[in-house]
């Protein structure tokens, strides 16, 4: 359960991808990851941990209100894209029904 987070645009430019959403992640203060985090205790926190933990080549998270900016080693490819979507997109979806 838990609701899908839209993701209303992506962004690339070299290796920054923005993603913006439908809903805010954070407060109006923005946080940022260059690594997974030791303590995983925050929606920002989690993200960057699935995003770090899913995506090859990330380099850094930041996530301020209902923005995701996600840095890579190199340029963004169409399968990198599509995985930092699906797990944004999930990142509230505690199990699946059906």
């Amino acid at each position: 359960m838990g609701q899908q987070i839209e993701i209303t645009s992506v962004v690339t430019v070299d290796n920054v991808a923005l993603f913006e959403t439908d809903r805010s992640i954070t407060g109006q203060d923005g946080i940022g990851f260059d690594a997974i985090p030791e303590q995983v205790d925050t929606p920002p926190a989690q993200l960057a941990q699935r995003l770090f933990e899913a995506v090859a080549d990330l380099e850094r998270v930041y996530v301020a209100s209902n923005q995701v900016t996600a840095k890579r080693s190199g340029d963004w490819d169409e399968d990198g894209l599509a995985t930092a979507r699906s797990v944004i997109t999930d990142l509230f979806v505690f199990y699946a029904v059906g």
